[in-house]
């Protein structure tokens, strides 16, 4: 009951239409969390959301938010962990589709490291790292992508 109540709502969500930045991975961590849990899902929004993003990588681990590259927390805060588990939800599944989620998976996978090993770097002996960017409340998800390699 409880699971088919949390899907329904999801669903719901599709009316709303995403800006082409890394909102379109909100929309695909939905849908791919309602393919891995047996829901009817949207693969169109996760499919879309998949080559945006990979029309944004910048290199070493890096990624654009949207069609102009801003030096910024964002690969850390929403690119790596929502696109690394939004394909993983999707090879979890065991969806049949255009794309080739795993292969999608294993490449953000090497992204993700190296961006992590540029990320550790920027740790101070002391804990602390450079404040840059364009907010402070993302600042304090930046270092999810070391939990994730860990």
């Amino acid at each position: 009951m409880t699971k088919k109540r949390y899907l329904a709502e999801f669903a719901k969500l599709r009316h709303i239409d995403p800006p082409y930045t890394n909102w379109l991975l909100f929309s695909s961590t939905i849908e791919s969390f309602m393919a891995k849990a047996g829901g009817d899902f949207d693969e169109y929004r996760v499919n879309s959301a998949c080559r945006k993003v990979e029309e944004w990588y910048v290199g070493d681990g890096w990624y654009a938010d949207g069609p102009v590259f801003a030096f910024d927390y964002y690969s850390g805060y929403v690119f790596h962990p929502m696109y690394l588990e939004t394909l993983q939800a999707m090879v979890d599944a065991k969806v049949n589709s255009r794309l080739d989620y795993q292969k999608y998976y294993d490449r953000e996978l090497k992204r993700c490291q190296k961006y992590s090993i540029i990320l550790e770097r920027f740790i101070s002996p002391e804990g602390t790292f450079p404040a840059f960017g364009r907010s402070i409340p993302y600042r304090m998800a930046t270092m999810q992508p070391l939990a994730l390699m860990a």
